[in-house]
């Protein structure tokens, strides 16, 4: 037995030494230098050409590889077998002081990559393909991907690497950087601000040489204008192009950019003396210019052959000193015309010499002393001297020009003497134009900015209509659907409870009829069509009566209502229908926007007012309203809170029409509030006394008086092997009847707003959840990609109900992970049918991968964060494979979830249970030690956690069909 112990134990070490015995490249952070990153240039790199066998991606060893030093290779010196596609790995390690510490993985290529640590995708740039038409190469040499190490043990970092376009012959290969993230992500973020200064630096050359293009189109005498535009338009170019060489994403971009700043460069030095040659001899001198020209186009023709046709590294074109040279002479012509006592041309040497020491220190940086580290900085030095001599040019043509027009002053003055009288008149005549043009100037303003006015209003009215409509929708189709489907029950079912589903029918039918009375309503007050019909009532008993009525609404929801009055009746001639309908709609707004707390509401005499005035004050300790938002809320169709998560539903209406009513009566409405605190509405209106009458006030309680309805119990199906659905719906009703229609096939459990209904998902597991999407707190949109999202409840089919059926509603639905989407009024039969087929198709793919435990083999159909879920299960138990007593209980801590959640999530997903699913990789691991013949059957029993061989023995004939020895004799 020692024996088999001790050669295990070799065994195991063989692997070990194989996994880790390649030679890592260790990470310092003292290695990081001032650019905060440590280059792989010089590196054992590990590689293998073309794809790994099989396809395989996840590659955690580099056995057979073949090594190279150098990752950056061209045609010439590409690595053996390469043929544009292979795999490149290095082993790294890091020091303990930088394990759990963000650093950066950075790459500069011209082809395409796919990175993998131990195996494990971390990013890439590009599309990685098996020729060149197939991959897409992207440049990305200043992006960081982040990065982690846990420990100080060798991981492998692989490379999947394509590059058939070759861009630069001498550049096939890569470049491979690792660094401290958050120092070289702010050293990025300042070398950026650099780059960003070079398009700025182009586009303002470029509108100098545009503005100068047109001066010389309004003057064209003065030539000089014209080369100008033309050296200053070239300076601009190659700016732009330098900043495309440095920053743009893709290689065959880059090559062109390369290849037009060196053509600009010699176009810009011939037009640059071009222009000194026409400052010194006022016109062009034909064998200096034959002589410059016959340069440049040898130089073009060779840069065209270079980048086009030979396609070389590298030429020793000596360009340095043809631009020394042509610059002297240049700067020869300036000396020529400060010595002819030009007046401000030492403005023009200046920007001369400017321009030879930019191109000797930066642009061909002859004395090396720009570093790596110092590029950048190269690179925006270049951009802002090329500037100098642009705006030493303009500025000796802007004094060369105010020069001229001195002159021109002077000698419009000798004719403006002469013609003074004439002058004077004209000059009348035009100020009386003028002013008449500065008057029709503020006519138009002023009618443009009504204009404006009137459709930012109109726009404003547009979205409030739409978000009117859209609310208007919700409210009536909640009640469509509470009418049509007990309407439906009762004609194919008419032995049922008749009784409940009319008075249903009726509640919600009263509900759409108040709503479009208000409508009407409100178009009468509009349209100025409704009269006010007076008659007498005590205002004291008909309040008093209306807060009796809400008093069950305020007693459910915790709410204390106060009513106080400063006499008991006050007899006035009012009209009675619209008094009661300002009272009820104060009063449902302060109950339905308070949850907690009291609602005060007073009726008082009003001292102050002239003549006899009442004030009815209603005053809630609710969630109050944003100051930006109060003075609109009397506003047709606004609602302060638009979102589908708003507190309450409502159309917008009830305010309007409450203010409206007022006035026709009157009086005067409004409201004060503090956010989170209090909201006031304050009713102020005169009344004419009127004689009490004998018989007592008849007041019908509105439709819409709250009538409490018990819930039934939360879970309505005793039988636990019956599908748990999860139903959150914030409208009661509503919530009840869909609760019943379930009730007889189903367990439910039911919430009444999105954030109870993610708790109680994430509490329960269920099989199916069932969510409106206009909910306070939370969306239903909310809801489903919270549960898809989190691995407790991702594999839960979800359905969104909703008034809002418009394409982009259902794709966004769709977007979130909601498996339906069904419309407002929806069918029962229909809701039903759908939660059937949903429940069948997720049970249907339990069967698949609990079927000869598929969930061990293939997982390839399940979404990715359920690949990642079996992957973890399957980890947390392997990790523990020799201990005999890991429970489910166990599995279910180091999985972070409890044992009920761990195993409803499992029973949902694959149809087993923890216990037998570790049952059950214990079991296959053994098979497969067997199979490779590790141990004998007895060490493997004791080694996958058995507690003795023979209960080993049976467990695995019961599983496979065959005894352990069986595997080990084939």
């Amino acid at each position: 037995m020692r024996c088999c112990m001790l050669l295990g134990c070799l065994a195991l070490l063989c692997l070990v030494n194989r996994a880790y015995g390649q030679q890592p490249y260790v990470v310092r952070e003292s290695n990081f230098g001032t650019m905060h990153e440590v280059p792989f240039l010089d590196s054992l790199w590990y590689f293998h050409p073309g794809e790994m066998p099989g396809g395989k991606l996840a590659v955690t060893n580099t056995t057979g590889w073949g090594t190279i030093h150098n990752t950056v290779f061209g045609k010439a010196d590409a690595p053996r077998g390469w043929q544009g596609m292979g795999w490149f790995g290095v082993w790294v390690r890091v020091d303990t002081a930088l394990v759990n510490r963000k650093l950066s993985v950075r790459i500069n290529h011209d082809g395409a990559s796919e990175i993998f640590v131990d195996g494990k995708p971390i990013g890439g740039y590009g599309k990685v393909g098996h020729s060149a038409q197939q991959m897409v190469a992207i440049r990305a040499p200043r992006a960081l991907i982040p990065i982690w190490f846990t420990d100080t043990r060798p991981h492998l970092i692989t490379i999947r690497y394509s590059n058939f376009i070759g861009v630069y012959y001498n550049f096939s290969g890569f470049q491979f950087w690792i660094g401290d993230y958050e120092k070289r992500a702010e050293r990025v973020s300042e070398t950026q601000k650099l780059y960003d200064y070079l398009p700025m630096f182009g586009a303002a050359q470029l509108i100098l040489g545009l503005l100068h293009f047109l001066f010389f189109l309004f003057y064209p005498r003065q030539k000089l204008n014209i080369y100008y535009a033309l050296f200053v338009l070239l300076i601009g170019i190659n700016g732009i192009a330098v900043y495309q060489y440095y920053l743009t994403s893709y290689p065959s971009v880059q090559y062109f950019a390369d290849f037009t700043t060196n053509v600009c460069k010699v176009l810009i030095l011939w037009s640059a003396v071009l222009l000194l040659y026409v400052l010194n001899y006022r016109r062009v001198p034909r064998w200096r210019v034959l002589l410059l020209t016959g340069i440049t186009v040898f130089y073009l023709a060779g840069y065209a052959i270079k980048f086009w046709i030979l396609r070389v590294p590298y030429w020793v074109d000596y360009f340095t000193v043809v631009y020394f040279a042509c610059m002297a002479d240049g700067l020869w012509s300036v000396a020529q015309v400060i010595k002819r006592g030009q007046k401000d041309a030492w403005l023009v040497g200046i920007g001369v010499g400017a321009v030879i020491l930019v191109y000797v220190f930066a642009w061909g940086d002859v004395f090396g002393v720009w570093t790596y580290e110092l590029n950048t900085m190269r690179l925006f030095v270049m951009g802002a001297g090329s500037l100098v001599l642009p705006l030493c040019l303009s500025l000796y043509l802007a004094l060369d020009f105010a020069r001229t027009n001195q002159k021109l002053t002077a000698k419009l003055r000798e004719i403006e003497k002469l013609s003074a009288r004439a002058l004077a008149q004209e000059t009348e005549k035009t100020e009386l134009i003028a002013g008449e043009a500065r008057r029709l100037e503020q006519i138009v303003q002023l009618r443009t900015a009504e204009l404006k006015e009137q459709a930012d209003k109109l726009l404003e009215l547009d979205a409030v209509k739409s978000r009117f409509f859209t609310n208007i929708t919700h409210e009536f189709k909640t009640p469509l659907t509470l009418i049509m489907n007990p309407a439906k029950e009762l004609l194919y079912a008419p032995t049922g409870d008749s009784n409940k589903n009319l008075r249903l029918i009726i509640s919600n039918a009263e509900r759409l009829l108040q709503l479009i009375n208000q409508l009407l309503d409100l178009s009468k007050v509009e349209n100025g069509l409704m009269d006010v019909n007076l008659t007498p009532v005590d205002l004291v008993a008909l309040v008093k009566l209306h807060t009796i009525s809400y008093e069950s609404l305020a007693l459910q929801k915790g709410i204390t209502l106060l009513f106080t009055a400063d006499r008991d009746t006050l007899w006035i001639r009012t009209d009675r229908d619209k008094m009661d309908k300002v009272i009820l709609n104060i009063l449902s707004n302060a109950l339905k926007f308070t949850n907690e707390g009291k609602v005060e509401i007073a009726l008082l005499e009003n001292a102050e007012a002239p003549e006899n005035a009442f004030t009815l004050t209603v005053r809630d300790t609710g969630k109050g309203i944003p100051a930006n938002k109060l003075p609109f809320i009397f506003t047709r169709f606004y609602q302060a809170d638009p979102s589908d998560t708003r507190f309450a539903e409502g159309t917008g209406i009830g305010l309007a029409l409450t203010k409206e009513l007022v006035e026709l009566m009157g009086g005067q409405i409004t409201a004060e509030s503090a956010e989170g605190v209090f909201t006031q509405i304050r009713v102020d209106m005169p009344y004419q006394v009127a004689e009490a009458v004998a018989d007592p006030l008849a007041v019908s309680v509105a439709a819409e008086v709250f009538m409490p309805v018990i819930d039934i119990a939360e879970v309505l199906v005793a039988d636990e092997s019956s599908p748990l659905i999860l139903l959150i719906e914030d409208h009661h009703e509503l919530r009840e009847f869909i609760r019943q229609s379930l009730a007889g096939k189903y367990r439910l459990i039911t919430a009444a707003d999105g954030e109870e209904g993610i708790a109680l998902g994430l509490q329960h597991i269920p099989n199916l959840v069932i969510t409106d999407l206009m909910m306070p707190k939370v969306s239903g949109y909310e809801v489903s990609e919270t549960l898809k999202k989190d691995e407790k409840t991702s594999h839960i089919p979800v359905i969104i109900l909703t008034a809002k059926a418009d394409l982009d509603s259902r794709i966004q639905g769709i977007e979130t992970g909601a498996d339906a989407y069904l419309a407002k009024p929806f069918d029962q039969r229909e809701l039903l049918a759908l939660i059937e087929n949903l429940i069948s198709v997720r049970e249907q793919l339990r069967l698949h991968y609990s079927t000869r435990d598929m969930w061990l083999k293939d997982t390839i159909a399940l979404p990715s964060i359920e690949q990642d879920f079996i992957a973890r299960i399957r980890h947390a138990v392997e990790s523990h494979l020799n201990e005999e007593g890991y429970s489910a209980d166990q599995l279910a801590d180091d999985m972070g979830l409890s044992r009920t959640q761990l195993h409803r999530k499992l029973k949902g997903l694959i149809g087993q249970a923890p216990g037998e699913l570790i049952r059950i990789v214990r079991l296959q691991y053994a098979h497969d030690l067997l199979e490779r013949r590790v141990a004998t059957v007895s060490e493997v029993a004791y080694m996958v956690g058995f507690g003795s061989p023979a209960s080993f023995s049976a467990s695995f004939s019961r599983h496979f069909g065959f005894a352990p020895s069986k595997v080990v004799e084939a």
